[in-house]
């Protein structure tokens, strides 16, 4: 009888052969649920319901350095199908004069949630192309204490540490405030359907400043990013993935071999995915593969890879990061985050 496993996901097309049952795990039956990764991770921090889930990088570290054994019982799977980029939802205060991301230093800056994995990545590339520390800033964590991973996590209490840090309370929002002048850039501007200022139920409220056409606001990068993390790849290396794959140590526990077979069968799955998506390139396009040539140049031609050996070095980064940042209070070891048997991967 096959093991029956609760998995929760994004909305992730190189998961998508693996929902819809092109891919199948030997001897595991999966049952989706499918949320933004906002809220699927709360539930992970606040009620631990999942068998299997995606996961944030950054939290994952935390949760493992903050359990007392009963919670957050998890084990990584070297499984990174997912690149969480802020660069294309950063704005700044026409009057706060940034004009590049060299002019950061200093600055009051906006985030969902500052110990969430895009918020680390982008305080890495701020240290590792400009020379500017976490601590050279001053942070405003957009959730508040009650909703937010950190306050889950008890950054509440105990960080981020040497860093100066606010969170808002339940009336403000980082549009709102960013429109106003009181924070000079917001990596998160995302404009939602209604306004949710003063509602302490939702997880990222939004105030409803206009975005279009408004004199104070700029967006920084017109590319969306794209040249910044090409620059950051070449030079250091590192794709800046944002989550990974955790799985219940009670299943691991009793069904060890549990951890390889989900680990291949979402190999799989990406290679599919990397497959519909050239097919559907070569249907829709009349001349397919300009971008995905630049990409290719930069990156190769797998820009998803999987496995501590091709991605080991990277959640290195993302721990040294985090211990630069304010939020780790010691060095963990890979050893300590992944599943022993995907260690050699």
């Amino acid at each position: 009888m096959a093991l029956r496993l609760t998995i929760g996901f994004s909305d992730n097309p190189r998961v998508e052969p693996l929902k819809d049952g092109a891919v199948k795990p030997q001897n595991i039956e999966l049952g989706f649920v499918t949320l933004d990764p906002s809220t699927l991770f709360q539930r992970n921090l606040f009620y631990d319901e999942f068998d299997v889930s995606e996961m944030s990088i950054s939290e994952t570290l935390l949760a493992r350095e903050r359990t007392d054994g009963t919670k957050w019982d998890w084990s990584a799977l070297p499984i990174f199908l997912s690149r969480g980029h802020h660069w294309p939802y950063l704005y700044v205060n026409t009057g706060s004069g940034i004009a590049s991301l060299a002019d950061m230093k200093g600055k009051r800056i906006g985030v969902p949630d500052y110990d969430m994995t895009a918020a680390l990545w982008f305080r890495n590339t701020l240290k590792d192309l400009y020379g500017i520390e976490a601590k050279d800033n001053v942070w405003f964590n957009g959730r508040t204490k009650e909703l937010s991973h950190g306050g889950a996590l008890g950054l509440d209490k105990t960080g981020p540490v040497g860093v100066a840090h606010h969170w808002l309370t339940p009336d403000q929002t980082l549009d709102v405030m960013l429109d106003r002048g009181e924070i000079d850039a917001c990596t998160a501007i995302r404009p939602a359907s209604r306004i949710t200022a003063g509602d302490p139920t939702v997880i990222d409220r939004w105030g409803g400043t206009p975005i279009a056409g408004n004199p104070r606001l700029r967006k920084l990068l017109e590319d969306d990013g794209k040249a910044v993390v090409f620059e950051y790849y070449r030079r250091t290396g590192f794709f800046q993935a944002n989550h990974h794959v955790i799985v219940q140590n009670r299943i691991l526990r009793e069904h060890p071999w549990v951890a390889l077979e989900l680990f291949d069968a979402f190999k799989r799955s990406k290679e599919i995915a990397y497959e519909r998506a050239r097919r559907a390139a070569a249907t829709y396009l009349y001349f397919p593969g300009g971008d995905r040539g630049e990409q290719a140049a930069v990156f190769g031609d797998d820009p998803y890879p999987l496995g501590l050996r091709a991605m080991g070095k990277n959640v290195e980064r993302a721990i040294r990061g985090s211990l630069e940042q304010g939020l780790l209070t010691r060095p963990l070891a890979l050893e300590e985050v992944y599943y022993r048997t995907t260690l050699s991967t």
